[in-house]
Formats: C-alpha cells, sequence, structure tokens
C-alpha cells in the first residue's frame, strides 16, 4: 500500500517528514495550494525519454491531496480512498507541480482534483480526482 494511503498524522509538517514525501522530495511552494516534487534521477520511470514514473507522479498527487487537507485544517487525519488518474502527456526530468482544488468537502469525505504540470501551468501533465475519508480529531 502506498505510504500516502495510510492515516495521516495532524499537520502538513508531520506529513512532509513522512517517508513516502521525504522520498518524492515533496515540498511547499509560495502558493497556499500548490506543491512540488524536486526532480531525483530515481524519480525515472523510462530511461530512453526521461519520463518520470507514472507511479511518482500518483504519488505526488496523492500526498499533495492529503497536505491540502491538512492545510485547511492542522488536526485533520485522512486517508485516500479512491483515486483516477489522467495521464495528459509525457512528463521530463524536472520538477514536477501540483495545485490542489477542492470540489466538496463534507462530514466524512472530502473530494479534491490535482493538476500536475512542468513548464507552464496551462499545460497540464496529468489530472487526479481524490476522494479522502476524514476522521475526527483524536482526543
Amino acid at each position: 500500500m502506498n505510504a500516502s494511503r495510510h492515516v495521516a498524522a495532524a499537520g502538513r509538517q508531520a506529513l512532509l517528514s513522512s517517508p513516502m514525501a521525504r522520498w518524492l522530495q515533496a515540498e511547499l511552494t509560495s502558493r497556499e495550494n500548490v506543491y512540488r516534487l524536486r526532480f531525483a534521477e530515481r524519480h525515472i520511470g523510462n530511461p530512453f525519454v526521461r519520463a518520470l514514473h507514472g507511479g511518482v507522479v500518483g504519488s505526488m498527487m496523492e500526498l499533495s491531496a492529503l497536505l491540502e487537507i491538512a492545510r485547511l485544517d492542522e488536526n485533520a487525519r485522512g486517508e485516500i480512498v479512491s483515486t483516477s488518474i489522467d495521464y495528459l502527456r509525457v512528463t521530463k526530468d524536472t520538477d514536477l507541480l501540483a495545485r490542489v482544488e477542492i470540489v466538496r468537502i463534507a462530514r466524512r469525505l472530502a473530494f479534491l482534483d490535482v493538476w500536475c504540470w512542468q513548464d507552464e501551468e496551462d499545460v497540464p501533465v496529468a489530472r487526479a480526482s481524490c476522494t479522502v475519508r476524514l476522521f475526527p480529531p483524536e482526543a
């Protein structure tokens, strides 16, 4: 199971210090709902075209969704229930940015869209629809 699928500890910093986030080299950006994956050679899936591995892109999208839930409420805990990913273009060996848009937050579920790009935000390389199960804060 993907590390980003496990119930997240409270807060973005806890998520960013997880083994998966450290392996991905995920970080916050100056924009509230945008997250960055710093490129590393280990992220390459196809060495012939030097494209990022689809699992790396998917993991970053799921992690970004969880980070966005934590941004809205530092005490929120969530778990990815389902993710649908559309890979729109071939990626390159450079940083990947992910922008999270909240579709709806209900009592127990949150629905989020995640858009990824590399060079230009209006030329996405992938998009995902994520459903996150929300857990009440622990007492």
